[in-house]
């Protein structure tokens, strides 16, 4: 799973052109946010669906650009259940983290029992909520309609599978290493391709696992 995800970005001919035009559009996003994101979303949604659909013994073919009409849809409807999964997430952390328990001194004793105790709590129902978003996204990515992201039969199939918790927990920390990393690598320009890389390839590890998942369970 993890060669095959790594090699996906580059994969086919010429190999970078898909990397190029990606990195640019994140460089691009800098003075025109919204769609060139919604552009990477889109070809992020096309890793997802290609992948899940592959067999594990094949390769999964690295998706074109093109059409860009398309492409802009599945990108809105990406984001569109991002956001839907991440809303309360964020809601909950920055009410948690940033409102009550601001104040709170967390050297002290009892405060600080409440502070580790809250922020914790908070944390892990945060990750709890934002656990399932991934194989949503396949699952929208696959259905293109955003009735599949809160479809049980494929969203749930996913995320009792060990090999989707794996795949989710790698490709988090490696887009974590990237975003570490993002700085530095901007000061010669290459930041935004790196990032753009690491995308298609979590994208790409994420959508085989939980394409497998579905194969093992029928969906």
């Amino acid at each position: 799973m993890i060669p095959n995800a790594l090699t996906l970005p580059v994969r086919g001919s010429p190999r970078f052109d898909a990397v190029l035009v990606g990195g640019g559009l994140h460089l691009l996003a800098m003075w025109l946010p919204l769609v060139p994101f919604v552009a990477v979303a889109g070809y992020l949604s096309r890793v997802l669906a290609a992948t899940a659909a592959t067999e594990s013994h094949e390769t999964a073919e690295r998706p074109d650009w093109r059409p860009f009409g398309p492409l802009i849809r599945d990108g809105l409807r990406f984001v569109a259940t991002a956001v839907g999964y991440l809303a309360i997430p964020l809601v909950l952390l920055l009410v948690t983290l940033g409102g009550p328990l601001e104040g709170i001194d967390p050297t002290g004793s009892t405060e600080g029992l409440v502070f580790v105790v809250g922020s914790t709590v908070a944390t892990l129902l945060a990750f709890a909520i934002c656990y399932p978003l991934p194989a949503a996204l396949v699952a929208v990515a696959r259905e293109r309609t955003l009735r599949a992201a809160v479809d049980r039969s494929l969203v749930g199939a996913a995320t009792r599978d060990a090999g989707y918790l794996v795949a989710t927990l790698l490709a988090a920390g490696g887009l974590g290493l990237v975003a570490a990393a993002y700085g530095p690598l901007n000061a010669v320009a290459l930041g935004f391709f790196v990032g753009f890389y690491a995308e298609v390839a979590a994208a790409a590890a994420i959508g085989q696992a939980t394409g497998r998942a579905w194969r093992r369970q029928g969906v």
